[in-house]
């Protein structure tokens, strides 16, 4: 484990001095030292095991349905990690009307606890059972947060659980973040995240994670099309005020000035963005693949961008 974080350390400090060549040949090494650190069962990437997932996901939820209720659901966030999910709650929860849920655990430990297997259980679901979990969800947040207004529940990975969360609340708003896959990719390869996203131990693997979310995603934008607010990262840092009006605008909330400070606020950050969020919007992060354009070959052919 140490050799794993000293490796990923001096590959941060080679990006910052601009030794580009250096830090992607130390950021290698350590992505294989970290890869060789021992881990629990399903801690090494498995492609064909997520488009299985995927597939079944798809399957699971055809059509859009046509349930009732869920009027008082959260605000969910969801995308890439290292997409912005992070940056698009603290603008929110810059507005006097939201409180930030951060990574809440509550709907994968439904899934863990309650539906499994899963997505096979969904077959099973009636609406009794339905209101049970909605109230159960419900019941978890506000023990965490009472009296909020509105809430926000940001978790990267609750891409899978989209038509979960519109089965158990079929008013529900969803914001996608997304940023360009070169960039997007190498962020991830770039920290040493945890072995539960084995996926970000190896470039290929992470580009592979990544167009599997897009696949599953674009099969939930065509049932809900007008519930899925994609916010770009990219298009974020060019034109900040007009993306942040619309995103304001798809969750009901009025204009207030203080989004565009989001830096500004004095709030617990719990995600490998803290730091980046205590400071105001930046376009250094936005085109950064290009410094290390001669090691991405193989990157760009998994992504489809030969």
């Amino acid at each position: 484990m140490a050799r794993a974080d000293l490796g990923f350390a001096l590959g941060r400090m080679l990006d910052e001095a601009g030794a580009y060549d250096e830090a992607f040949a130390t950021y290698a090494q350590a992505n294989r030292d970290s890869r060789l650190i021992p881990g629990p069962p399903g801690a090494r990437y498995d492609r064909a095991a997520q488009e299985t997932v995927v597939d079944q996901l798809i399957a699971a939820f055809p059509d859009a349905g046509d349930g009732e209720g869920g009027e008082d659901a959260p605000l969910f966030i969801c995308g890439m990690f290292r997409s912005g999910s992070t940056l698009t709650e603290q603008i929110l929860a810059a507005h006097s009307r939201v409180t930030p849920g951060g990574e809440l655990e509550l709907l994968p430990a439904l899934v863990r606890r309650d539906l499994q297997p899963w997505p096979d259980s969904l077959k099973t679901l009636d609406e009794g059972r339905i209101a049970s979990l909605r109230a159960a969800y419900l019941d978890g947040f506000r023990t965490r947060l009472p009296g909020a207004d509105v809430i926000t529940d940001k978790r990267p990975d609750n891409f899978l659980h989209l038509g979960l969360i519109k089965t158990l609340f079929p008013q529900a708003r969803i914001i996608h973040t997304r940023r360009d896959p070169l960039d997007n990719c190498l962020s991830c390869w770039f920290l040493h995240l945890s072995h539960a996203m084995p996926w970000a131990l190896d470039l290929e693997d992470t580009a592979h994670w990544l167009i599997q979310q897009e696949r599953l995603m674009d099969h939930w934008k065509s049932l809900w099309p007008d519930d899925i607010h994609t916010l770009d990262y990219d298009a974020l840092v060019a034109d900040p005020e007009e993306k942040v009006r619309g995103l304001l605008d798809f969750c009901g909330l009025a204009w207030e000035d203080g989004c565009l400070s989001f830096h500004a606020l004095d709030n617990a950050v719990r995600t490998a963005s803290v730091w980046q969020v205590r400071e105001p919007l930046y376009r250094r992060a936005s085109g950064r693949w290009r410094n290390y354009a001669p090691h991405l070959g193989p990157l760009k052919a998994a992504l489809g961008r030969a």
